[in-house]
């Protein structure tokens, strides 16, 4: 699960290094787990980890489970906040889950801004995507509706959204990680216990497939067919900056500005860095890495180098057109750790060293900027 969430982060820019990051834990199972993943990749993620939970007054057993998030806040040695809410006062005319939903991310953001968090994490899975896709069908959408829950929201950031269910509990299991029910979640009186525990899974015996048609379904909603992150074994080039691209083995990925090369390679002569090559210890990087187009404040430490810099800087002083800057890919690992831009050294990253025995190896091959898109065969 945790690879599934790194690629997540990385293909929707969820954080970046430096981040603070409320953690929203209701103590259910996938609140829980975005807890401890997220907790298993603060360091590679460069963040920093607050807890909070909401109690709206609604339930009697809501104390306990505010309790337990406590106490896994200090079992991970992390700042925790509880807050309650007050739901039923300012419900108006709303839904009691609606009115609950409001008063929880309104309180959330503000207790983000008093601790200058950047990003509130919140729990939502793929199964909530689906979820959410048809109660909107039922209830009658746009296009813009079919788009589901998005992975960013500003404060607000979805890690497991590509994350099913089944993956959560066996997270959970794996580490022995307790969770507590909430019981409203299986209420037949609430719309979306009735959609989870009876209209999916008739749906499902017609498909068994259908959460995942769902989830398709708002990903084409939100950008055509192609999902902002595309698992490619051939990639087709959509102009000067296009979205994220997810590598997951070697072969040919076109960009904007030409073609990116990825080989895994035994001799360290093939490897080495050129104008056009970059070379690493393939076992310290592993899969997927990322491809996608600059982003301002991008830095990184040139091969060699004792401290980062800017990109910008470096390709300045490479000489890079600035006409060309915007069309070369930015190589980068699962974790957003910046590897390589064409025209400049590789990244101190997974440096190879006398012990390595698999390379990797970046090539790019430019073309001329008005040269059509070429489809990699």
């Amino acid at each position: 699960m945790l690879s599934a969430v790194l690629r997540t982060i990385a293909a929707h820019e969820l954080f970046e290094r430096g981040d603070r990051v409320l953690v929203a834990v209701s103590g259910g199972p996938d609140s829980m787990a975005l807890l401890h993943v997220l907790w298993e990749a603060r360091e590679r993620l460069g963040i920093a980890l607050e807890v909070a939970a909401v109690d709206h007054g609604l339930r009697a057993g809501a104390a306990g489970e505010v309790a337990l998030v406590s106490e896994r806040a200090e079992a991970l040695e992390l700042p925790f906040w509880p807050i309650a809410v007050e739901v039923r006062r300012e419900r108006g005319r709303a839904s009691l889950q609606d009115a609950a939903r409001r008063a929880r991310l309104g309180a959330l953001a503000a207790l983000a801004a008093r601790r200058g968090a950047r990003r509130v994490a919140l729990g939502h899975h793929a199964g909530d995507q689906a979820e959410t896709v048809l109660f909107r069908i039922v209830r009658g959408t746009g296009l813009r509706g079919l788009a589901g829950i998005p992975y960013r929201r500003d404060p607000f950031v979805r890690p497991l959204l590509d994350v099913p269910r089944v993956e959560i509990e066996r997270y959970l299991a794996r580490r022995s990680i307790p969770f507590a029910t909430d019981p409203s979640n299986a209420d037949p009186r609430f719309t979306r216990a009735r959609i989870r525990h009876q209209i999916l899974p008739l749906l499902a015996a017609e498909n068994p497939r259908v959460s995942e048609a769902l989830i398709g379904l708002a990903r084409a909603a939100r950008g055509g067919a192609v999902p902002p992150a595309r698992t490619v074994a051939v990639a087709e080039a959509a102009g000067p900056a296009p979205g994220p691209i997810q590598i997951d083995r070697p072969g040919g990925y076109a960009w904007a500005g030409g073609t990116l090369r990825v080989e895994e390679v035994a001799e360290a002569s093939r490897a080495g860095p050129t104008s056009g090559r970059a070379g690493f210890d393939a076992d310290r990087l592993g899969w997927p890495l990322l491809v996608r187009a600059r982003r301002a404040g991008d830095r990184m430490r040139p091969r060699g180098g004792t401290g980062s810099r800017k990109i910008s800087d470096l390709m300045i002083d490479a000489k890079i057109a600035r006409h060309s800057r915007a069309l070369l890919p930015v190589v980068t690992s699962a974790d957003g750790a910046l590897l390589w831009v064409p025209g400049l050294r590789p990244a101190e990253v997974a440096r190879p060293s006398p012990a390595t025995q698999r390379f990797l190896s970046f090539t790019f091959l430019a073309q001329e900027p008005r040269e059509e898109p070429k489809r990699i065969v």
